[in-house]
């Protein structure tokens, strides 16, 4: 007899799950590319499906409203937070935080050498077409305000300048992503703007491929909540019915992640590569954008420095009028299912795979 079989939570039948991940270092992105997401199931014939696999428009857009029933999401904080100030009943089940190289980037014959020679400058941020959150204009922002605080600016100080972007939800025919341009570098490059912030991967490939200058590096910062914007901390989010109603479902699922995040501490080299596959990048961006001790980051908690970080993720952006409304933060995190999780692996060890 299985644990589904067994626990006492069993009002709801469940036959399949749907999951989704950002194109960022998330556990649950290393567990799917070595399919130990779907094995987990298996026993019990649930179905594991991947919203980013689907052709229907509506159920890719999961992945922002998180409007799919018995659904997984675990990436970016922007999407996670703004569903639930849509009125989306999600919860908080789990909380990784990888941390990432986040820049304010200059040109590299720009004159601007000191946070402080911010002042009175053009600072560009992304505006796109999209029929949800513009996360990656709220990130932007969020790191441009960060560099201006750490300079001793408020945001007056500046001024800010739309650059539009694309639609991101956008397929082309085969309804995959197209590669879409940084509008932001180009705006940049053109001396349409004086500076830009950028993360990850992406800020790698900007200062090694285009000879972007580095201003500052938000990573560097001693201050986990110095570090906070849309990658830092990431949740681990359901919906709120299925981690109620069957929080062992929930519990195998983040059983599985809690035993990746043990596996990954070994297999720095694996790791690398399953995440240069999900971002779309090389190993040496890889390590650049996320660093040499990336593989031992991938737990999954709710520490209280996990919460709290996501806690002020959630203030900056009711306060940039980036939500619709605010909501109970505290109601949001629901621990059960992780406890669950925990009696899984010490009752069947970590190994996986």
């Amino acid at each position: 007899m299985t644990l589904l079989d067994s626990d006492i939570h069993t009002k709801a039948d469940v036959s399949e799950i749907w999951y989704t991940r950002c194109p960022v270092p998330t556990t649950s992105g290393i567990a799917q590319h070595y399919h130990w997401i779907h094995r987990a199931f298996e026993p019990d014939g649930i179905v594991v499906q991947s919203l980013q696999d689907s052709a229907d428009p509506a159920v890719r857009r999961s992945h922002f409203t998180h409007s799919l029933p018995a659904s997984f999401r675990e990436g970016g904080n922007i999407p996670a937070i703004w569903a639930r100030a849509n009125g989306q009943d999600t919860a908080v089940v789990g909380i990784s935080w990888v941390d990432e190289e986040q820049l304010v980037l200059v040109r590299a014959d720009s004159d601007i050498k000191t946070l402080a020679d911010l002042k009175g400058r053009r600072l560009g941020i992304p505006k796109h077409a999209a029929q949800v959150v513009d996360f990656p204009r709220a990130q932007d922002l969020h790191g441009l305000v960060t560099a201006l605080g750490l300079g001793g600016l408020a945001p007056g100080d500046v001024e800010f300048v739309d650059i539009p972007g694309h639609d991101f939800e956008q397929r082309d025919a085969d309804g995959k992503r197209p590669k879409f341009r940084n509008v932001t570098a180009e705006a940049l490059i053109a001396g349409t703007v004086d500076v830009i912030y950028a993360k990850g991967v992406s800020s790698a490939a900007l200062v090694k491929d285009l000879g972007l200058r580095p201003l500052l590096d938000i990573n560097a910062h001693p201050d986990p909540f110095v570090r906070v914007n849309t990658g830092t901390p990431r949740p681990v989010t359901v919906n709120r019915d299925l981690a109620v109603e069957r929080p062992d479902i929930v519990a195998r699922y983040l059983a599985t992640l809690l035993k990746t995040a043990v596996w990954a501490k070994s297999h720095s080299a694996e790791v690398v590569a399953a995440v240069a596959a999900e971002t779309g990048s090389t190993d040496e961006n890889v390590r650049r954008g996320y660093g040499p001790d990336l593989h031992l980051h991938f737990d999954i908690q709710l520490s209280p420095q996990y919460t709290e970080g996501l806690r002020q993720q959630k203030t900056f952006l009711h306060e940039w009028g980036f939500l619709k409304s605010d909501f109970d933060f505290d109601d949001w995190i629901v621990a059960e299912p992780l406890r669950l999780a925990a009696e899984i692996v010490a009752r069947e060890g970590t190994q996986i795979g």
